[in-house]
């Protein structure tokens, strides 16, 4: 009888996932999305990442005080926020992640470590960017800048087109710049990366090995600019978790895979909207405004 029972409640479950609307699934992939990836941000700061150093520098900061101090300081706000994410999602928190997103990005290149870097960091604001955009803007009102914002019930076609572009263009914009890493780069832990699978550097580099994976990842990004079809998606999804998986296979810190959950959260993303903004593009073709509708799957 308690079998019976506890099975027709995981059937219950099962069916409640697979009924939820696409809003439901973007809203809580995105916001647990966001959530994380601060939390491994601020993990790689509270772990006193030596890599933050000219960051700091930049500004005049020490290296000691920069250790000491302000990365404590650095990594416990990255946590608080992913985890204000997590439990009360307000609009400027959003922003703040949207925008932190793009200033730590730009970071890399400022201190020369050139503009590939702000490109592979495209899932770290294009992710808060699509949230942000679902949330709607605060306008002039501070309540709403502060107040929760829960899943919405309905967004219009505009909406859903503007975060499908921000998922699309910092999925692209995140493959391309790997690929630099690669291709332009020649990034010398992605020798660790081919040792991994006992290939030595002597082979690497008389192979070209490095230029040709990181042209094909570039290739990727290009192709999801330019159609991403689902089977594509899914190809890059299962591409980004593995090769992301090579860093802390290879020895590098977990927060390195935690904070890149962009990467894994976009292809997802796209790929269960796919659907709905194939629809909402169409009627864009047809109608120059169309009011919000619910999204399919919600309920009349």
């Amino acid at each position: 009888m308690s079998r019976t029972v506890a099975s027709e409640g995981r059937k219950s479950l099962r069916e409640t996932l697979a009924g939820a609307s696409v809003t439901t699934k973007l809203y809580w992939l995105l916001r647990i999305g966001v959530s994380i990836e601060f939390i491994g941000h601020g993990w790689a700061g509270l772990s006193r990442s030596r890599a933050w150093l000219p960051y700091y520098d930049l500004f005049g900061i020490s290296a000691d005080t920069a250790l000491n101090h302000l990365m404590y300081i650095t990594g416990a706000i990255d946590i608080t926020v992913g985890l204000l994410i997590l439990f009360w999602p307000a609009r400027i928190l959003l922003l703040h992640t949207t925008v932190w997103g793009v200033f730590t990005a730009l970071l890399r290149p400022t201190v020369g470590e050139g503009w590939w870097e702000f490109l592979e960091r495209g899932g770290n604001y294009g992710m808060p960017l699509a949230l942000l955009i679902m949330a709607g803007w605060g306008g002039w009102s501070l309540r709403r800048w502060l107040e929760r914002v829960d899943e919405p019930a309905a967004i219009s076609d505009r909406t859903l087109i503007a975060m499908h572009w921000a998922m699309r263009g910092g999925l692209a914009l995140l493959l391309i710049g790997h690929g630099g890493f690669g291709a332009f780069e020649h990034k010398r832990y992605w020798y660790d990366f081919f040792a991994f699978f006992g290939i030595g550097p002597a082979t690497v580099d008389s192979a070209n090995l490095m230029v040709l994976v990181g042209g094909f990842e570039i290739l990727l990004g290009l192709a999801i600019l330019v159609k991403p079809w689902r089977s594509l998606l899914v190809f890059v999804l299962v591409w980004k978790l593995g090769t992301e998986l090579l860093r802390p296979l290879v020895g590098q810190e977990w927060f390195q895979f935690v904070e890149r959950d962009g990467d894994y959260v976009l292809p997802i993303g796209l790929y269960i909207s796919a659907a709905a903004y194939a629809l909402a593009h169409e009627r864009g073709r047809t109608e120059p405004v169309s009011p919000p509708t619910p999204a399919p799957g919600a309920p009349a």
